[in-house]
């Protein structure tokens, strides 16, 4: 009997240390509260400009010997005026042969820096880039200079560059996300370049050498570039570089300013794809620019612009209308702009629209919670410090803020200002930004079954296409 008693009471005894075991493995293991984001100081910087009015922005930055050398040319579709691609069209073509070399000789000579020359055109912003071991600075800025100055535009390319664009036209024209963007940007963007996304095939079969040509003379110019190399690099050879190869480039125009109407009638546009088994829907509106307002972009953080966010915890992760639901703010030169983007199941597009109507006017109503303002803010710090982690993402940075202009002054303030964020502050900025009223739509999808889900929406109702 006592060693019954015994063994009872030693196993009762462990019973207790077991039970009392995951609270003090528990206690061992919860992660540390996170520290108060330290502030971040961009690296010292030289900056300067040439005679020419060309900008020099150079920073030494990291341990690797590379370097980053990004030209930013203050140009691209905003100066298509009607001719929607012709800056895409001479990008393209430059990119087949410059300062007597072809493509094949360019990109080997680029290889041999250890690196590779990119061109790419943006709306109001064409960049030209190479990442080169640190001692062959100097040799890629001269590339980027014979890329930007002396582009050899020939007629023999002409005809590959027109059917890579037209291949391309073709694709996006049958994608039902592109079909969408297209009939969104007519409507935020009325008679203005940002509006017409796609050219005809007409036009695009229609354009000329002369036109290339004569896009490149009015567009191309030290006045409209500023150029940046962030790395480990000499600076004296590469001040050195910069002006023997651009030193004598002309001047040029300005950059080109035109502001982009204000469509103050709010539009529904409705697009019939017989059969689909989504719609398309595209939801939004201008927006003051928010560049320097760090309380919007976190407010359209939370509201659908990252994977937790609330409309796509509610439409993909509760309701399952949707797989890929987003919301994106677009900083734009000439206007900012507001849309959420999901492909939805046809059978769900009324109520995926009434519940993203629904969280827009939650946060209205009331501020986000002190937890979900806490997350938003973490993400975002640690978003932007990630994104300058690197050479390539530093100067692309700097060059979107400067385009912008913003510049360094923004950088060195960000992680500050959001921070600094209150629960109020996001839930002002969505009543300020986001007015029901003034938000436009496009859905492409089959009508016969979504039109009518449509017409339960009151948001809406009243402005569908007769």
């Amino acid at each position: 009997m006592k060693m019954i008693l015994a063994f009872a009471t030693a196993t009762a005894a462990l019973a207790m240390g077991i039970a009392a075991v995951p609270d003090a493995v528990a206690a061992r293991e919860a992660p540390p509260a996170p520290a108060a984001p330290r502030p971040f100081t961009l690296p010292q910087m030289t900056a300067y400009a040439l005679p020419n009015g060309m900008q020099v922005t150079l920073i030494p930055y990291g341990n690797v010997p590379k370097a980053t050398i990004l030209a930013g040319v203050y140009t691209g579709n905003i100066d298509d005026g009607a001719n929607v691609w012709l800056a895409d069209m001479t990008g393209a073509l430059m990119q087949k042969g410059a300062g007597g070399r072809d493509a094949s000789q360019l990109a080997d000579l680029a290889a041999g820096m250890g690196g590779s020359l990119s061109l790419s055109t943006g709306l109001n912003l064409t960049t030209a880039a190479m990442d080169v071991l640190s001692e062959d600075a100097p040799q890629a800025i001269g590339l980027i200079a014979d890329l930007l100055q002396r582009p050899d535009l020939k007629a023999g390319e002409l005809e590959k560059v027109r059917a890579d664009l037209l291949r391309n036209l073709s694709v996006a024209k049958s994608t039902p996300d592109s079909i969408a963007e297209d009939a969104f940007a007519s409507v935020i963007y009325p008679d203005h370049p940002y509006g017409r996304v796609f050219p005809t095939q007409k036009q695009l079969a229609g354009y000329t050498l002369d036109q290339v040509k004569g896009f490149h003379a009015a567009n191309f110019g030290a006045a409209r570039t500023h150029f940046y190399v962030v790395g480990r690099f000499d600076e004296g050879a590469v001040r050195a570089a910069i002006e023997n190869a651009f030193g004598g480039w002309m001047a040029g125009a300005a950059p080109t300013a035109l502001p982009s109407p204000v469509n103050t009638a709010p539009r529904v546009i409705l697009i019939d794809r017989p059969g689909a088994p989504q719609s398309m829907v595209m939801m939004g509106q201008r927006v003051d620019k928010p560049g320097a307002d760090v309380d919007f972009k976190a407010a359209n953080t939370l509201l659908g612009g990252y994977f937790s966010s609330r409309i796509t915890r509610n439409i993909r992760e509760d309701k399952g209308y949707t797989y890929s639901p987003h919301a994106s703010l677009s900083d734009r030169v000439e206007g900012a702009s507001w849309a959420e983007s999901a492909a939805v199941t046809a059978a769900s597009t009324g109520p995926a629209i009434t519940e993203i109507y629904k969280e827009i006017r939650r946060m209205q109503d009331e501020p986000p919670t002190a937890a979900e303002v806490q997350g938003i803010k973490n993400y975002m710090n640690g978003t932007f410090v990630i994104g300058l982690a690197s050479r390539k993402g530093m100067a692309n940075s700097l060059a979107t803020l400067d385009l912008l202009g913003l510049g360094a002054g923004y950088m060195n303030a960000y992680v500050g200002k959001v921070s600094a964020l209150t629960p109020a502050d996001l839930q002002a900025a969505v009543k300020r930004e986001l007015p029901i009223g003034k938000m436009s739509m496009v859905v492409v999808g089959p009508l016969d079954s979504v039109r009518p889900q449509l017409e339960k929406v009151p948001e809406i109702a009243s402005e569908l296409p007769k």
